[in-house]
């Protein structure tokens, strides 16, 4: 066990019941909330990204001769 596990179980050993159940509480909430999670202007900034990078693809098959199924043959080696 870590040194500052067992200062924080010698810690909670000293709380009433009604202290206890409100770590609890804290603790799960703070389990709830994912911490790694980039803030919202982040994720928008990312969403814009994608965004632009979607309009930015071609919205009509290319006029190359082949069909789709001919592509799918050239991009994954097999007839479907």
């Amino acid at each position: 066990m870590q040194p500052q596990t067992a200062e924080i179980e010698r810690a909670i050993m000293g709380l009433d019941r009604r202290d206890k159940l409100h770590l609890i509480e804290v603790l799960a909430h703070a389990l709830q909330r994912d911490q790694t999670a980039p803030p919202p202007a982040a994720r928008k900034a990312q969403l814009d990204g994608l965004l632009l990078e979607l309009d930015a693809l071609p919205s009509e098959s290319a006029d190359d001769g082949f069909s789709n199924r001919d592509h799918d043959v050239l991009l994954y080696g097999r007839r479907p």
